[in-house]
């Protein structure tokens, strides 16, 4: 049967299936020691289909096809290719006829030692043998010799015959000039025996030509003597015209005049008036119109004729007796060959066509050059080369001369038998923005919605409308990526404004819109722009604000779905992204923190949360990762939840602020989601990095500012610092709580260790390394975390609660003079937020009393403004003291100075002096770095948004 050779010819003419497997597709058995990915067909069964009168005319040949690969997925993907070449395919293959191709089954098989995976799919081909008659003794009619698989007619003429090539085991035409070489060849001519002899000539004698001598009888000279030269006869018509021509005697009294004097006839004149004056005629090639020489031709080079320019360009060159083959061999797909030298032992040769210079617009020319071990071979492709350099982007061709020539004769390449290989190729320039989707890892993405700039080459951001008039405009970005606030301020001011529609920067066109005004979130209300975290936010109010998508993540592979939002714990966790009815992926939905997957089946594929307040009321980075055969949810950065058993990850996402359930709304902020509709798990990290970097807003304070004693907050306060924030007690044990990918506080951490349980900070570590704050009594800890509640938060972010009891005490001392310190801190009353040295010598501290001067800074009765100090909200505090000079701010403004003269040292006690209460969040001690107190605070400020 030759159902085989069709089958192999469909497969080797598919590119999404030589992209994955390249030649390696073999009948029965793969090639001993072949790698994977490679393909095996093989013959199962063959149904002829008899007819009343003869033997069948139509076959049912069945294959099976087994798909290697060393992972699941690659050998699900290969098969799915196979499926996709072959599948209802239907016409001629190599001269098999094939009516059409049916996909029966598939199947996986697993081999071990070593471990492979094989997708077996099984097919039937229907291969039709019209008007063949067999085993009947009759001849074969309607066929024709090129359908003969050993018979290649392309591109025979009229009168073309067919000639053996042993190499190739094929009859092809004999060549482009009709089939024959030799006169002999020809069915009308005949040379007699022993060929034709020298003088013999080729005549006709009324049905062929043949060779001969020729006699005078046949030419009509049969009556003509073989007389000498002396006695031939002329004709009359000859003796006449010599009888008219002039006697020499005639001219014998002719002077002998010099050349110049010589007379000529008027003709002979006009005839040489009208020769080409000589002075104009071209002496070089590069005379010439139509030739054009580019620099100096060098040996062996060729004039090549340019069609475009019609006109020949010494553009191109050959070298040896292997230019043809190098010319040849450089003819691969995908890139653009403009320079090949292969050399052997036999010779070497080179081919050189350089390319333009000038790239189009919008695009960078790159050029490299490849290298591979052994002469070129017009079976080669691009994967059997090894790139060893990339020129700068748009070098020259002229600029790249050298360096090829350094390859050529460099030790390294240099040594026979080698090919070097230098391509050009356009590509599209990069971006004069980069954001998450131009980077490698961040690539690929379905649908992407953000507050930042994701993509160099998008330009907006979204379509807002404001309410005083429905007027709406387009905002984009600023220069550093960020939405361009200055834009939506000025066209907001006065009013409200809200979302109409937010771009998809992925560049599918998958846009969330909403043309009902009551149903956009809001942007800009109150006078100020929405944020979170001091990032602008999208406010959706979980009652009616919904936006409509319309995108599928399907690849039934895996998908990663990022997610930037802080959720009211009044939206009960409704669906912040949501499916349809029939095909549900609504990521945090549902009344218990439960995540919805896979076709609506949500009695058995959801992901559930034990503690969904692990996401409420503050800003976090989600990322729901979904595949095959597991599923999980990061928050922050930390593993949360975690499911198996999944058997599709399809899903179809129309909504954006709701679920597709009972109108069930997202209460919150919503400031980026990016869906990828594929395996990013390699990359994730790089991914939320790359998030938490922007949406963050903390930058490692002592990174910049460094030198402190000590240091306690629930940040992250030096890049170099691997400890923790704080350690916890939860009633019956103690962990230790870290950080998120946001540099905060790892509230994750906090909730899963806390549970129903209030959780207590037993141990405030010091991120210098040393002057940890203790606190071994239970009881006068201070709170971090409410059973009920969840994490103590001031101003959206950690805090630790202080009651009237509770505080820290370090063993370690602190020098006052100098001294610098900054703090964030919240107070109620009277309360001390931190002291050095005893209480009867130095108080260096900041506490709160009864009287008009509630806040004292060090000794000396310097004091803080008590009425800003006591207004229950959270500020910002920085102290200077040196000998003789006190000074104090608040929120940056100048609130206290003075003199003192103390110049002791002590261990630092935070929170252990009078009643009432305090939420402390960062306290931060030099001996120095007044001089930086603006630095300081900004970037206190940026990261705890306190003031404006």
């Amino acid at each position: 049967m030759n159902a085989g050779i069709a089958a192999y010819v469909i497969l080797t003419q598919n590119t999404d299936v030589t992209d994955i497997v390249g030649v390696n597709i073999f009948p029965e058995v793969a090639e001993q020691e072949t790698a994977t990915p490679f393909i095996v067909y093989q013959l199962q069964s063959v149904a002829p289909e008899d007819t009343h009168d003869g033997p069948s005319k139509l076959d049912e040949v069945r294959f099976e096809f087994l798909c290697y690969a060393d992972t699941y997925a690659l050998a699900a993907d290969l098969g799915d290719k196979v499926r996709g070449a072959l599948d209802r395919v239907s016409g001629t293959y190599n001269g098999v006829n094939v009516e059409s191709v049916q996909f029966n089954d598939v199947d996986i098989d697993t081999i071990d030692a070593p471990r492979r995976f094989a997708q077996v799919l099984t097919f039937t081909f229907r291969i039709k043998r019209d008007d063949f008659t067999i085993a009947q003794g009759t001849p074969v009619t309607g066929a024709k010799i090129g359908d003969l698989y050993d018979v290649d007619v392309t591109g025979v003429t009229d009168g073309q015959v067919l000639a053996y090539d042993a190499s190739v085991q094929e009859w092809q035409p004999a060549d482009d000039a009709g089939g024959v070489t030799e006169l002999g060849q020809l069915t009308d001519v005949q040379f007699g025996q022993g060929g034709p002899e020298t003088g013999e000539l080729l005549k006709y004698d009324g049905s062929e030509w043949t060779n001969d001598s020729i006699v005078k009888s046949e030419i009509g000279l049969g009556n003509v003597d073989n007389t000498s030269d002396a006695n031939k006869p002329v004709s009359t018509a000859t003796q006449t015209a010599l009888s008219a021509k002039a006697n020499s005697a005639d001219f014998s009294n002719v002077d002998n005049t010099s050349d110049a004097d010589k007379p000529i006839s008027t003709a002979t004149q006009t005839a040489l008036n009208a020769k080409a004056d000589t002075s104009a005629v071209p002496t070089d090639l590069n005379d010439l119109s139509d030739v054009t020489i580019v620099g100096t031709p060098s040996a062996n080079q060729a004039l090549i004729y340019d069609a475009t320019a019609g006109a020949f360009k010494s553009l191109v060159s050959y070298t040896n007796r292997f230019e043809d083959e190098v010319e040849t061999g450089l003819q691969m797909p995908s890139v653009y060959f403009e320079r090949g030298y292969s050399v052997k032992s036999e010779g070497d040769g080179i081919f050189i066509d350089p390319s333009p210079d000038t790239p189009t617009a919008g695009k960078v020319i790159v050029r490299k050059i490849y290298h591979k071990t052994g002469f070129i071979s017009d079976a080669d492709v691009i994967g059997d080369y090894t790139l060893i350099h990339t020129f700068a982007d748009d070098t020259a061709y002229a600029d790249t001369v050298a360096v090829f020539d350094g390859f050529e004769d460099g030790a390294t390449y240099g040594v026979p038998p080698f090919t070097l290989a230098q391509t050009w190729e356009e590509v599209t320039a990069a971006p004069a923005f980069t954001g998450l989707l131009n980077e490698t890892y961040g690539s690929g993405a379905e649908a992407a919605y953000s507050t930042r700039r994701l993509n160099g080459n998008v330009t907006d951001c979204m379509v807002i409308r404001r309410a005083s008039d429905s007027t709406t405009t387009t905002i984009g970005f600023d220069g550093s990526g960020n939405i361009d606030e200055a834009a939506i301020t000025t066209f907001c001011t006065g009013t409200t404004c809200t979302v109409s529609e937010w771009t998809d920067q992925s560049g599918n066109g998958n846009d969330a819109t909403q043309s009902d005004p009551t149903k956009q979130p809001t942007i800009y209300t109150g006078g100020q722009l929405v944020k979170e975290g001091g990032r602008l936010a999208l406010d959706f109010d979980g009652n009616i604000d919904v936006m409509n998508v319309d995108f599928q993540a399907n690849t039934n592979s895996a998908m990663l779905a990022c997610l930037v939002l802080r959720q009211d714990s009044t939206s009960n966790l409704n669906g912040a992204l949501g499916g349809d009815a029939s095909n549900i992926m609504d990521l945090f939905t549902d009344y218990s923190g439960t995540i919805y997957y896979d076709n609506g089946n949500r009695g058995s594929n959801r992901l559930g949360v034990a503690t969904p307040a692990t996401w409420e009321d503050n800003q976090h980075l989600a990322t729901f990762y979904a595949t095959t055969t597991n599923q999980f949810i990061n928050v922050d950065g930390t593993q949360i939840a975690t499911k198996s058993g999944l058997t599709s990850v399809t899903a179809s996402y129309k909504l954006l602020g709701a679920t597709s359930v009972g109108g069930a709304f997202f209460g919150g902020a919503i400031q980026e989601i990016v869906v990828f509709p594929s395996d990013k798990s390699s990359v994730r990290t790089d991914i939320e990095e790359n998030i938490a970097d922007y949406f963050t807003q903390n930058t490692p304070l002592l990174d910049t500012y460094t030198g402190a004693a000590a240091a306690y907050s629930l940040r992250k306060l030096r890049t170099a610092y691997t400890g923790d924030a704080v350690e916890v007690y939860n009633g019956s044990s103690y962990a230790d709580i870290g950080f998120d990918v946001f540099g905060g506080l790892n509230t994750v951490a906090l909730a899963a260790h806390c549970g129903s349980n209030s959780g207590y900070v037993s141990k405030w570590y010091s991120q210098t390394g040393s002057n940890d704050a203790v606190q071994t009594n239970t009881a006068n800890m201070p709170k971090i975390y409410d059973g009920s509640t969840g994490v103590v938060t001031e101003n959206g972010k950690p805090a630790l609660q202080f009651d009237s009891t509770d505080g820290f005490a370090t063993t370690d001392t602190v020098n006052v003079t100098p001294l610098f310190f900054a703090a964030v801190a919240q107070g109620v009353g009277r309360r001390q937020m931190f002291a050095i040295d005893s209480f009867n010598t130095f108080e260096a501290n900041i506490w709160a009393s009864s009287g008009s001067q509630l806040y004292n800074l060090f000794v000396g009765g310097v004091d803080f403004n008590g009425t800003k100090l006591n207004d229950a909200s959270q500020h910002l505090f920085t102290g200077s003291y040196v000998t003789g000079a006190i000074a104090g701010h608040v929120d940056s403004v100048s609130d206290i100075s003075g003199s003192s003269a103390y110049t002791g040292s002590g261990s630092i006690t935070i929170g252990q002096r009078n009643a009432n209460q305090m939420n402390c969040q960062e306290i931060v001690i030099w001996q120095s770095n007044a001089a930086n107190r603006a630095g300081i605070e900004t970037n206190l400020n940026t990261f705890y948004n306190i003031y404006s």
